[in-house]
């Protein structure tokens, strides 16, 4: 499917069932974020629109799982997965929630102080997100299956114009801690999914 697929079957799903979740998963920098802004700005001036990252339920650096070779940020574990379901959940039935602040320059959660409310669309999105909310009624399932080369090129500019790492240090951080992370957790939603697109550069 593409972007304009996508926008009539969430219209679908609006005259349906009068809301809809939009749960977008995919590997890092595949365009999980992207696509999620796209739907913001094409939906912001017809109904309300609520956005939560599954990002913002980082652990903190220290209890991320490690090997020898780098942290595993791209694990499952790496997250406060349940408290994400919960407060998704929390969210879909109070129609409200408080989510995180978490700091990337630090690697550690701020506060929990930032209230949202429900709304018509409502945006999961994030690494795991079919993985961990795939039984939520009224949802969209999508996956965005972008080439694992193109993931590893827009890593390599993010984290050196945003964190300042090393090429080198990324690269060989994808091949021994990211890859196998994505393997294991990521990749198999793409079977769960109701709707596939296919990224590109």
């Amino acid at each position: 499917m593409n972007i304009v697929e996508i926008t009539e079957l969430i219209r679908q799903r609006i005259k349906q069932d009068g809301m809809v979740n939009v749960i977008i998963a995919g590997a890092t920098c595949s365009g999980k974020s992207t696509l999620s802004d796209k739907l913001v700005t094409t939906f912001n001036n017809e109904v309300t629109v609520t956005v939560i990252r599954q990002d913002d339920y980082f652990k903190d650096l220290s209890e991320i799982p490690k090997i020898a070779k780098g942290f595993l940020t791209d694990s499952i574990n790496a997250f406060h997965s349940q408290e994400f379901k919960h407060d998704a959940e929390i969210l879909l039935t109070t129609g409200k929630t408080f989510i995180p602040r978490y700091d990337v320059s630090q690697n550690l959660r701020v506060a929990k102080d930032v209230q949202i409310t429900s709304g018509i669309i409502n945006i999961f999105e994030g690494l795991h997100t079919i993985s961990l909310l795939r039984n939520i009624e009224k949802s969209i399932l999508i996956f965005i299956d972008t080439p694992l080369d193109i993931c590893l090129e827009r890593r390599v500019v993010r984290d050196t114009e945003l964190y300042n790492i090393p090429e080198n240090r990324i690269r060989e951080n994808f091949m021994e801690c990211i890859l196998p992370m994505y393997r294991s957790y990521v990749a198999p939603q793409l079977k769960m999914a109701d709707a596939v697109i296919e990224g590109s550069g």
